[in-house]
């Protein structure tokens, strides 16, 4: 009974996948860039770009992603934040000398938020373990024959 279940389960699972392949639906992975502000400037004109628009100072790290969920980061640097998509390359020197005179303490280390470092490893985790807990049981668990 156990191997029926099994093969059930195996060719719902194979099914799906092919029904899935057909439809096109996408699955969100791959490699995704994230500028977060850490801290705002004045808007003067030490502080402005070629096209007008201010920069304050952020930081960027990238992140990888597998449905939405990071399950790795690169390291975190500072850079001059614009918007969500822009930045400007600045050194370690110039964030400290910017920030000395904008009178503005920003940490020494910066880190990427919460969820990016650990939250989805945690949530993937727990579904990877959702999983074996359900191929465990189907497998392992008794069968009503074995019950009688």
């Amino acid at each position: 009974m156990k191997l029926s279940t099994l093969l059930t389960v195996g060719l719902l699972f194979f099914g799906l996948n092919s029904a899935i392949a057909r439809a096109r639906i996408p699955i969100p992975y791959g490699d995704e860039q994230r500028i977060v502000k850490v801290a705002d400037l004045p808007d003067t004109e030490e502080y402005q770009i070629e096209d007008g628009r201010y920069f304050d100072i952020g930081k960027m790290y990238t992140i990888s992603h597998i449905v939405w969920l990071p399950y790795n980061n690169t390291e975190v640097i500072y850079a001059g934040y614009v918007d969500d998509e822009t930045y400007v390359e600045l050194s370690a020197d110039e964030i400290k000398t910017i920030a000395a005179a904008a009178n503005i303490k920003i940490s020494e280390e910066a880190s990427a938020s919460f969820f990016d470092r650990i939250g989805g490893k945690i949530i993937l985790g727990l579904l990877g373990l959702i999983i074996l807990y359900g191929i465990y049981t189907t497998y392992f668990g008794k069968d009503s024959e074995e019950e009688k």
